[in-house]
């Protein structure tokens, strides 16, 4: 799998090892369901390691967006390098995450 899953107390870090594009989208899709089967709903999604993402992955980041706050959750991202927060700049995804410098910074933002 080219996605981590780790959980620190009740918060979940989902780390992409790749860019969010082709198969990686539907792990990183599962990943979350998994989150969701342990009723897990603060997730810190950790771009570190994402040189890029494709809109398939922009549009999976939306859809589990969508059902964690139906759940009372929230995503926070952490850590994207330069051509990711690009990206979110220009599809405006920087207005509906909250995005954090390291996943330490966006784990403690829960608390």
């Amino acid at each position: 799998m080219k996605i981590k899953k780790t959980k620190i107390g009740v918060i979940s870090y989902i780390e992409p090892e790749t860019p969010i594009a082709d198969e990686v989208v539907s792990q990183l899709r599962k990943a979350v369901d998994d989150c969701f089967k342990e009723s897990e709903y603060k997730l810190v999604i950790n771009f570190r390691s994402v040189p890029y993402i494709d809109s398939e992955g922009i549009e999976a980041l939306l859809d589990v967006l969508a059902e964690v706050r139906k759940k009372g959750g929230s995503i926070k991202i952490s850590d994207p390098n330069p051509v990711c927060s690009d990206i979110f700049t220009a599809t405006r995804l920087d207005s509906l995450f909250e995005i954090y410098t390291s996943a330490d910074k966006a784990g403690r933002s829960f608390l």
